[in-house]
C-alpha cells in the first residue's frame, strides 16, 4: 500500500485502479522537532512555515477521500 499522495495523480489518470478501497492506512501526524524558538535562524523558521503551509494547502486527504464517493 502506498500513501496517496504517491498514487493520487495516477489513479485520477486512470493508471492506477483502487483495490480494497474500504481499507484506510491509519491516520499519521507529522511533527517538526527544534531545540527552541530563542534565537532561531530564520530560515528554520521559514522552512517550517513552508511545511506547515505545503501540506495544508496539499488537500490530499479531501482529494483522495472524494475520489471513492
Amino acid at each position: 500500500m502506498q500513501p496517496m499522495y504517491v498514487t493520487y495523480q495516477d489513479i485520477v489518470a486512470g493508471r492506477l485502479i483502487p483495490v480494497l478501497s474500504q481499507w484506510r492506512l491509519p491516520e499519521l501526524t507529522i511533527n517538526i522537532a527544534f531545540q527552541t524558538r530563542h534565537y532561531m535562524p530564520i530560515k528554520n523558521r521559514l522552512f517550517i512555515d513552508f511545511l506547515v503551509d505545503h501540506f495544508t494547502k496539499q488537500g490530499y486527504e479531501k482529494l483522495w477521500n472524494a475520489s471513492f464517493e
